[in-house]
């Protein structure tokens, strides 16, 4: 099995600088299969159980967020005009590369992953592996059946039909959830207006690739995503 120093496994692990992951370990705050070491260049397995403050923490190369977006920003890491949601983290995860999997609106909410796995967001972006996205709407008239089947069938955006949409209404007929297969620009509000000339007033996404956003999350927080996450993610 392959090992790695300590302290960049502490550093890679927790997002910190290699000298905060040296202090951490030299004051007894790292467990290596039980036992404390206070060495930072002494080479561990990368799947030995390591603690921190008593906290299980796995190593991997890449970082893997879930965000819960809040409004009002843009979803890129870089913009001349307008704040990013990059704001929402440290200047240690833009130095090691983190960006946004795919897009939200800027006036929509909710699930988005973050990541430094540019391999793993091509294949979930890419129209061969699309994965799927759910997301709840409100909109200013009431969606019908017949709404239903229109997103079924499709809507022509772009010169191409739309692929199959899932619209699922929920007791309040102008609240409804849309799984999508695709990303196409605008393609939640192009959908509506295209029934009935809909305006869609609320846009939370819900759920990324299999992944559920984490109720427990207000708008702006985040966390990192577990191992079964990660997993799933990468089986789409």
């Amino acid at each position: 099995m392959a090992s790695i120093r300590l302290d960049k496994l502490i550093s890679s692990s927790l997002i910190v600088s290699r000298k905060d992951a040296v202090n951490l370990i030299k004051s007894g705050r790292v467990c290596v299969n039980g036992e404390i070491l206070k060495k930072g260049d002494i080479k561990v397995d990368e799947q030995a159980k390591i603690t921190v403050d008593g906290k299980n923490i796995v190593y991997s190369d890449n970082i893997y967020i879930m965000l819960n977006m809040p409004s009002g920003l843009i979803s890129s890491t870089d913009d001349n005009r307008e704040k990013t949601v990059m704001s929402l983290f440290d200047k240690s995860y833009s130095d090691k590369g983190l960006f946004p999997c795919g897009r939200l609106d800027k006036d929509t909410v909710g699930l988005l992953i973050m990541t430094t796995d540019g391999t793993l967001a091509h294949k979930l972006l890419s129209p061969k592996h699309h994965a799927k996205k759910t997301y709840e709407v409100r909109c200013d008239k009431p969606f019908t059946l017949e709404d239903v089947q229109i997103m079924k069938d499709g809507i022509m955006m772009d010169g191409k039909r739309t692929k199959e949409a899932l619209l699922e209404i929920q007791n309040d007929p102008c609240f409804a959830k849309i799984t999508l297969t695709e990303g196409k620009f605008h393609e939640i509000k192009r959908l509506c207006y295209a029934c009935g000339q809909k305006e869609v007033l609320f846009l939370k996404r819900i759920t990324f690739g299999g992944i559920v956003l984490d109720e427990n999350l207000e708008e702006g927080q985040w966390r990192n995503l577990t191992e079964s996450e990660i997993e799933m993610l990468k089986s789409n």
